[in-house]
């Protein structure tokens, strides 16, 4: 595995509608590519295991855009979203809730619901 050349940062005393938080890469500029936010409640370990998953894809060079990823990355089905971070454009990966259902499913589980909500854009 290639050396960790990115920052995450995980910005817990600023919360979103329903809890979530701003977790964000840095550096993600180098591979030409848009850095990662993840905004799921979820503990530093978890958060850091998955951002620097979908980031040594890049750094191995793929290049992701808006859409949704079968399998390809992690064990269930995902989505990346273009939004703001505090004045920048990035990828806000989705994740869907223990049943798989995703933010604009009526059924989708706390904090999973929130995912797609405006925050911390500027």
């Amino acid at each position: 595995m290639k050396k960790v050349d990115w920052t995450i940062h995980q910005v817990i005393d600023d919360k979103g509608p329903g809890g979530i938080i701003n977790s964000h890469t840095h550096g993600m500029e180098r591979y030409h590519h848009p850095d990662f936010q993840l905004v799921l409640p979820i503990s530093p370990r978890q958060t850091e295991s998955i951002l620097n998953t979908i980031a040594h894809e890049v750094q191995n060079g793929r290049k992701f855009k808006p859409g949704k990823y079968s399998g390809e990355v992690f064990s269930c089905d995902f989505r990346l979203d273009a939004h703001r971070e505090t004045g920048r454009d990035v990828l806000r990966l989705i994740l869907p809730d223990p049943e798989m259902r995703f933010p604009e499913d009526p059924l989708c589980a706390e904090p999973y619901k929130h995912q797609t909500e405006k925050a911390f854009e500027e």
